[in-house]
């Protein structure tokens, strides 16, 4: 009977935090002036080595600034201190940059760096401030994981939040 409580009550933290989740991504796109925001789910919260995430916008305006950035959720299995991740930008089928950034997700003591309740932290990662388009149109952000492990395990969620 206790196995039983503890099986539902793990159920309704998970539904909870997926909730808190969903309303706070709903907060943030309707309180700011949100461009794009798309987040991939991670199938068993592992990330293949060669298992690349597509994330596909549209810019309609080249004198605008933009901001982008990365949002990563992890469980308290992620055993790394950081998370390399290599990024190639496309627009027209045409590679026009190419980064491999390293980002912090615990401090040296094991400190996660992300905010979250329970077993899963949320990061909010930049990749470009200020970024400007030369053309209009569709582009595409590639990304792979650069770490040694694969696949790479305690991985929730990652997102790419333009604006």
């Amino acid at each position: 009977m206790l196995n039983h409580l503890t099986h539902i009550n793990r159920k309704s933290v998970v539904k909870t935090m997926n909730l808190v989740f969903m309303l706070t991504i709903l907060c943030l796109t309707h309180s700011c002036d949100k461009k794009y925001i798309n987040i991939h789910d991670f199938e068993y919260n592992e990330w293949a080595k060669f298992d690349t995430i597509d994330f596909n916008f549209n810019i309609n305006d080249t004198t605008k600034t933009y901001d982008l950035s990365f949002f990563f959720r992890n469980s308290i299995n992620y055993t790394y201190r950081n998370l390399f991740l290599l990024i190639d930008l496309n627009h027209n089928g045409r590679i026009i940059q190419i980064d491999t950034v390293e980002y912090k997700i615990s401090d040296k003591y094991g400190k996660w760096l992300g905010r979250g309740l329970g077993n899963m932290k949320d990061n909010y990662l930049i990749f470009n401030q200020n970024m400007m388009f030369n053309k209009e149109g569709v582009y595409k952000i590639r990304i792979r994981h650069g770490m040694r492990q694969d696949p790479l395990l305690g991985v929730n969620k990652l997102g790419l939040q333009i604006k």
